[in-house]
Parts: C-alpha cells; sequence; structure tokens
C-alpha cells in the first residue's frame, strides 16, 4: 500500500540516477567491483569489510588505472548496527494544581538510539531485550518563599550633643531571617536619626587681659588680671556671630580652682626707660612640614611662635636676652621653599630677607651660606674723594662729578662736572701720574654729551658704529667722484672732431 513520501526517513530512499563511465580508447578499463565481503558477526569495531576489480585493458602511454582495492568499516553496515537506550535530564518538578510549593513529580524520557546516533522506534531497543534503566518518574520538592523577619526598632540613643541645635539621636533594627527563594525583601533602611531638642549652651569666658598694673610705681613688676563670665550660645560659640551674651553664674555651674587662681591673674614686667624686654608671644605660624625638593616624608609638621626683643637703648644691647622661639607639633602641614631677597643698593648698603613661596617674610628657612652681601666692597677700596663703590664692583664717583681714570683703567681721580651738581657726565679721561691743569679746549671737551669711555674705563658701543659709518662715508665720496671724473671722457668718445679753440677763433670783434 502506497503512502506519503513524507512517512519515509528521506536517507533511506534509493537512488533513481546513477552515473556511469564510457572508457576512451587510450584509458584504462576496470571490471565492476566485487560484491563486500562478509563482516564478523561479533561487531567487532576495528572489524573492515573488502572489494576488489581487475584491469582489463592498460592505458596508453603513462597514465595509470585507479585503485583496484576499497575497504570500509563494519560498524557502518547493516550487519552490525548496535541500539541503545538513552535517557533525558530530569523535568521540572511538576506540581499540583493552585500549588507554589511543596512535594511534586519530575519525569524523564527515554529514547532508543542506533549505533551512527539516529533515534529509532521504541520498540527497536524493546525487541532486543537491552535493561531499561530503574526510574522514569520520582518525587521532588519545591521549597516555599521566605520573606525577610526584621527586629523591632531599638530605643532612641542619648543626644550626641548636650545643648545647642546640632545634636542628634540615633535608633536601629537588625536582620533576623534573610529572603529566600522569592520571599519579600529586607529594607534597606536599619537606622534612623533625628534631630534632638534644642537647649542653650552655658560655657564660662575668659575676657582679655588687663594693662599691667605697678603699685606705687611707674615700672617694674606687677600684677595683670582677666575677668570670668558666663555666656550664653547655641552650639556655634566661640565661631558664632557677635558678642556672646553674659547671663548669671549659676547657669555654667562651678567653675574649677585652677581658673580662679592661674588664669585669671598673672605677673608682669612694664620695662622701665632704658630697659630691655621681650613682647608678648606672636601668633603661631602656619603648620610646616620638613621637604626634600617640594616633597615631605613626614605626616606631623610643626608650628612656631616667637617674642622679639626690644631695645630701649643701644648701651643695653649686650645685656638684653635674645629673641625666643617655641614650637609644637602639628598636622595638615604645607611645603615650602624658601628664597633670599635684596633690595636695591643705596650708599653701598642693601636689604637683605629671606621670603617663603607664598610671600610671607620670615627670619628662618634659608641657607645662610648662599645669603647674599648686605654691604658692597670695591677692590681697591674707593679712597679718592667723592668716590664710592659702584654695582659693578668698580670705583666711580659720585653724582655731580667725573671721572679721570689712569692708563690701567683705574679711578685716578673725581673731578666736578660742568653745568650743575645735579649732573653727573660719563666722561672718561685717561691721564698719567701728573694731573693736568684746567685750559679751554679741556673745559669744551668736558661739556661734550657724548663720551667714548664707559665708567669702567672700556670704549663705548657708540664709538664702534661712527668709525663704521666714517669708513662707509669715506667709501661712498670715493666711490662717486670716480664716477664724476670718468663720465667726460666716456662723453668725448660719442662727439664729432674737435674744433679750434675759442681764442684762436677770436676775430677782434666788439660784440665778442
Amino acid at each position: 500500500m502506497s503512502v506519503n513520501d513524507s512517512l519515509c526517513d528521506p536517507d533511506d530512499m534509493p537512488t533513481q540516477v546513477q552515473t556511469c563511465v564510457l572508457p576512451c580508447p587510450d584509458d584504462c578499463v576496470m571490471s565492476p567491483w566485487s560484491h563486500w565481503s562478509l563482516c564478523p558477526t561479533s561487531c567487532d569495531p576495528s572489524a573492515v569489510r573488502t572489494r576488489t576489480r581487475h584491469m582489463l585493458r592498460p592505458p596508453a602511454g603513462d597514465a595509470v588505472c585507479p585503485e583496484s582495492n576499497q575497504t570500509e568499516s563494519c560498524v557502518a553496515n547493516s550487519n552490525c548496527i548496535t541500539y541503545q537506550y538513552n535517557v533525558s535530564d530530569w523535568s521540572t518538578c511538576r506540581l499540583d494544581e493552585n500549588a507554589v510549593c511543596g512535594v511534586g513529580v519530575r519525569t524523564r524520557l527515554l529514547d532508543c538510539v542506533r549505533g551512527d546516533g539516529r533515534l529509532v522506534s521504541i520498540s527497536m531497543c524493546e525487541e532486543l531485550g537491552l535493561p531499561q534503566p530503574e526510574r522514569l518518574v520520582d518525587t521532588c520538592q519545591v521549597d516555599c518563599p521566605i520573606s525577610c523577619v526584621l527586629s523591632e526598632w531599638s530605643a532612641w540613643t542619648e543626644c550626641s550633643h548636650t545643648c545647642g541645635n546640632q545634636g542628634v539621636m540615633l535608633r536601629s533594627r537588625r536582620v533576623l531571617q534573610e529572603a529566600e527563594e522569592e520571599g519579600r525583601p529586607c529594607a534597606s533602611q536599619l537606622s534612623q536619626t533625628k534631630p534632638c531638642p534644642i537647649r542653650p549652651c552655658y560655657s564660662w569666658l575668659l575676657g582679655d587681659w588687663s594693662p599691667c598694673l605697678v603699685e606705687g610705681a611707674d615700672c617694674g613688676e606687677g600684677v595683670r588680671g582677666r575677668n570670668l563670665s558666663c555666656v550664653v550660645h547655641w552650639g556655634h560659640w566661640p565661631d558664632a556671630p557677635g558678642p556672646p551674651i553674659t547671663v548669671e553664674e549659676e547657669q555654667c555651674g562651678e567653675r574649677l580652682q585652677r581658673e580662679s587662681e592661674q588664669e585669671l591673674q598673672q605677673p608682669c614686667f612694664l620695662p622701665c626707660p632704658g630697659d630691655c624686654h621681650l613682647t608678648e608671644w606672636s601668633s603661631w605660624s602656619s603648620c610646616q612640614l620638613t621637604c626634600l625638593e617640594g616633597r615631605s616624608f613626614e605626616a606631623v609638621g610643626q608650628q612656631a611662635r616667637s617674642q622679639a626683643v626690644i631695645i630701649q637703648a643701644v648701651e643695653n644691647q649686650e645685656s638684653c636676652p635674645q629673641q625666643v622661639f617655641e614650637t609644637r607639633p602639628c598636622k595638615g602641614g604645607k611645603c615650602h621653599s624658601y628664597e633670599w631677597r635684596t633690595s636695591t643698593w643705596n650708599n653701598n648698603e642693601r636689604l637683605v630677607w629671606c621670603q617663603r613661596s607664598d610671600g610671607v617674610n620670615v627670619t628662618g628657612g634659608c641657607f645662610t651660606a648662599t645669603r647674599p652681601a648686605a654691604i658692597r666692597h670695591c677692590h681697591p677700596p674707593c679712597t679718592k674723594p667723592f668716590s664710592q663703590c659702584k654695582q659693578s664692583g668698580v670705583c666711580g664717583c659720585e653724582r655731580g662729578y667725573t671721572e679721570v681714570m689712569t692708563t690701567h683703567g683705574f679711578l685716578d681721580y673725581c673731578t666736578k662736572t660742568p653745568g650743575g651738581d645735579n649732573r653727573k657726565a660719563d666722561v672718561k679721561t685717561s691721564s698719567g701720574r701728573l694731573k693736568p691743569g684746567p685750559s679751554h679746549i679741556q673745559d669744551f671737551f668736558s661739556e661734550w654729551p657724548l663720551h667714548a669711555l664707559s665708567p669702567d674705563g672700556r670704549i663705548k658701543m657708540w664709538v664702534y658704529g661712527a668709525t663704521a659709518g666714517g669708513f662707509v662715508l669715506i667709501l661712498f665720496i670715493v666711490a662717486v667722484s670716480f664716477l664724476l671724473c670718468s663720465r667726460p671722457a666716456k662723453q668725448s668718445k660719442n662727439l664729432s672732431p674737435p674744433q679750434k679753440a675759442l681764442a684762436l677763433a677770436y676775430d677782434g670783434d666788439v660784440d665778442m
């Protein structure tokens, strides 16, 4: 009975068209293949079967005949096909209708597989009597969802501040059971805060020190004091704006005995005329680290303060104390660099000080070995009248005087500059050991504003420029003269033959 082609396996469909070969006259002619040899019944995986053919006509020329032997594995042969059961994985746990958790059933499928991996009817494995797996159906368990369980809120803690408006109170809770499966998760907030009730703060406030009081004298040892008062604030003191408000002392409670004795009164000293004494302590400096090339390898820095010495009489300088320094550790310091700074020269003297990289002038930090000179010296010293040591390190004349130099370039003497005391000429003249007397020619040249020598005895740059300009001017004059003199000679070559001179052509006529 013929049925639909889709019910049959397409791989088992017999071939309807077969290729064939018609040998040419020069080709090798082979006999048809023999039948395949039989495979062993043991179905050894390594067993093979063979078939052969032989040559009927040799090829012409150097051509060769195709192979005459073929082999194939017996496993692929229908005589040696194996079958086995194949078991799938367990399915998901199936519960009763409307159930979300508890005991259920799971199953797995059983298939019959041929040795080449193809699925066949289960009856093929059943006919061979192959052993089946023990269980294809089994019970299973689905855990029920567990929601998160939290404890009750704890009691509110004490306020973090006893007074003011910045304190907070805290309460918390903890997780007793974590959520499992599809249960409700735990809340993210496990703590809460709330502001404390606002209460005023009361603190003892020390006032400023009073001037030093000497009983019965104008100077010497005395006593100074300051007041202690109770003030109210709201937690921002002493940074609160405006002055503090004074209230009854009972609001602040008892004050310490140390405050009443040591913090409210202390000895002081009022210097007498001519005495030297130390000033009050300065403010603490900024926190600074010990640095190397702009980097620090320590976390704790140092800050300092000092007391300056006031000397009222110079004759008491040796008996006066030295400047006092005090340091203490600090945190949050910064690295600074230090550099010597100088003012302009004034009468061979200038100010020298040390400046920090943030622009603050300090008394330490710069290396003493690299300190610039504060007083300028010339070698040899400037001993001539009206002479002074200049910034270049050579001797020159004061303003209103002109330098007269020796043949070796040193200052010989200073002469008054004509034309006013407020103008200093730059002229320098060379002289021998005898000083020349004044003359009209010397006065003329001394008033000339351009001088060939600089104050250090060297020739000025304008002299070189003037020399070069004069040389170029001479070359220009020579060239122009050469061109003017050679032009008539060139023109005479193009004129007509020369005529008689005018004197020879004169005929004595009065009109001539």
